[in-house]
């Protein structure tokens, strides 16, 4: 049962010489991923995530999520926390689940915990329980900025897309490394604000297995995700995500990354 909440839950997130991959703005392939990944999100964030996923028989699903996140800028060695409360579908309101991120600096995995109302307690998620939505196809790992490091990156060309220019970069992981699921990344990122805005994933097969596309809005200097549609092209399950309701640089107060907070739910932060 944790297993399968958990799935629902985790949402909420190349060649041997990449630096000579020049740009025609003279920008490394590993510059631009870089910028990509430091987007400015602001202090901290309020959204609500509306889930609709389309099975390819046609039936539809609806989840509802309340998410809290802020931006600890690696103090203590804390890169950011999370927390999702559950809104719908009505047998799952009142689960929780909360995420501390590490920052790469400190080689300590994200810390996550589990609030079940039927069990009452609180629950640490075992480190080996990984994975995204059951048939959905989000993970943390396509959420979350990932260390340029980790990588491999090549600028394959630019490209103009609805008169938009973009970087189209492959990316592809340095080695065999834990948890790995994708043998390459396929990502354009938009030539004005550095936003990724389509990416391609590839399985360990080498085989196109979904694209996800992205689309984002400012507010003020931030930039947050206002919509993500994912298409998995070997089980033909779409997933459409809608951010709304979004509050930045709100001071959510630490109190809310609580075990005590997960049991008191949204009504206890009201």
């Amino acid at each position: 049962m944790i297993t399968t909440v958990l799935q629902w839950t985790v949402i909420l997130f190349t060649l041997l010489s990449p630096s000579l991959s020049l740009g025609a703005d003279n920008f490394t392939a590993d510059e631009i991923v870089a910028r990509s990944e430091q987007v400015y999100p602001g202090l901290d964030q309020r959204s609500k995530l509306t889930f609709i996923i389309k099975e390819q028989g046609g039936a539809e699903r609806k989840i509802v999520l309340r998410r809290y996140w802020k931006n600890y800028k690696g103090q203590n060695g804390i890169d950011s926390k999370m927390m999702i409360y559950y809104e719908y579908p009505p047998e799952e309101k009142g689960q929780s689940f909360m995420t501390w991120s590490y920052s790469a600096q400190t080689g300590k995995p994200d810390d996550r915990w589990i609030y079940l109302p039927l069990l009452r307690q609180v629950q640490k998620v075992p480190e080996k329980i990984t994975g995204g939505f059951q048939a959905i196809d989000f993970r943390p790992e396509d959420m979350a900025p990932r260390p340029v490091g980790l990588d491999n990156h090549r600028l394959l060309r630019e490209e103009v897309i609805d008169n938009k220019p973009y970087y189209v970069i492959e990316t592809i992981p340095k080695g065999k490394q834990p948890g790995q699921i994708y043998s390459k990344w396929i990502k354009w990122i938009s030539k004005d604000q550095f936003l990724k805005e389509k990416i391609d994933y590839y399985n360990l097969d080498e085989k196109l297995w979904k694209e996800q596309s992205i689309s984002w809005k400012k507010f003020g200097g931030n930039w947050v995700w206002e919509k993500v549609v994912i298409k998995n092209f070997l089980t033909n399950v779409m997933t459409i995500l809608n951010i709304t309701e979004v509050q930045v640089n709100s001071d959510i107060p630490d109190k809310v990354f609580t075990e005590r907070s997960m049991k008191l739910g949204l009504e206890g932060l009201r």
